[in-house]
């Protein structure tokens, strides 16, 4: 008996010694083992929850600035379409003044071009009488039988064409 009541000390003593070990080991390693894998399981389920509030922030941030961007598209089709409107307005002020201008510029020409007609008609008038008046005083001072009257009007309207 003795080697089987030595069998079950040392079995006793071995247990004893396991129990000692696991109380040992539970509370110097098992409970801050525990407590490091708690922190980093809320160290990593901190890191998630701030991972997906960046990320749906920087979803938010995208579609502000695709908002953003559509706003400055429709913004800078506004912008040409009235700079277009302007334009166009502008080159029909520009039209319209350079036709009054032509209008006027040809109706100035125009009524200059009547006034020299007339004062060219009043010359010649004046002229023709002055040779009409010279033509009878040439004719009362002289004469003249019907051909001479014939080639003394033709000296006259040569003398009248070397005056122009």
């Amino acid at each position: 008996m003795s080697s089987t009541s030595l069998t079950a000390g040392n079995m006793l003593a071995a247990v004893l010694q396991w129990v000692i070990l696991l109380i040992l080991l539970r509370a110097y390693v098992y409970k801050p083992i525990l407590q490091a894998m708690q922190k980093r399981r809320e160290t990593i389920a901190k890191q998630i929850s701030d991972a997906d509030s960046l990320r749906n922030e920087a979803e938010q941030l995208r579609q502000e600035a695709q908002q953003l961007i559509n706003q400055a598209r429709d913004e800078a089709k506004a912008i040409l379409a009235n700079a277009r409107r302007e334009g166009d307005e502008q080159a029909k002020k520009i039209i319209d003044a350079a036709q009054r201008e032509a209008s006027y510029r040809q109706r100035a020409a125009i009524e200059e071009i009547e006034h020299e007609k007339e004062v060219a008609l009043a010359q010649i008038r004046h002229q023709v009488a002055d040779l009409v008046v010279a033509a009878t005083e040439r004719l009362l001072e002289r004469n003249v039988n019907r051909d001479d009257q014939h080639l003394y009007l033709e000296e006259i309207l040569q003398d009248a064409g070397q005056l122009q």
